[in-house]
């Protein structure tokens, strides 16, 4: 990971302590009571409106690097998987579609058990963030072969 890599991410989870630490500080508005929430802290008295916080504890979180022109082989997962390009160009093809160009700082939501893969474009790196819920899954094998003409 180079350093501003390391300095990004140590940024972000430093200001998400310090925004988590101030939520769970803040005092209740006079009013009404904020919207209940399963969050922690004062977690309802940042929305308006009733909400819900969804549990988490399933999600799967991932930061890769790819190399230009490294990429997954083919596989897909149970649910969606959302990417998201951070630096440079990624690639993504689902089975029967043609490659697909992921410009940085566009989401890209896969669709729940269709074959993908998804990596770097082949002249530049990619440095990516996946989010899903559950596990990959594998089937017969064929869909675990190397993606050869992307």
């Amino acid at each position: 990971m180079n350093m501003r890599s390391v300095v990004l991410v140590g940024l972000v989870s430093l200001g998400l302590a310090v925004m988590m630490g101030a939520v769970s500080a803040q005092q209740p508005a006079s009013g009404p009571a904020p919207a209940a929430g399963r969050g922690r802290g004062n977690f309802g008295a940042n929305f308006t409106g009733k909400i819900e916080v969804g549990d988490s504890s399933n999600m799967r979180t991932s930061r890769i690097r790819f190399e230009a022109g490294a990429r997954t082989n083919w596989h897909l997962h149970s649910t969606g998987q959302l990417l998201l390009v951070e630096e440079g160009r990624g690639r993504l093809q689902e089975v029967g579609s043609d490659i697909v160009d992921i410009p940085a700082g566009q989401p890209v939501l896969t669709k729940a058990n269709v074959l993908h893969w998804h990596g770097a474009a082949p002249d530049h790196a990619s440095l990516t963030v996946f989010k899903q819920r559950l596990r990959l899954l594998a089937g017969s094998g064929w869909e675990l072969r190397d993606v050869t003409a992307a």
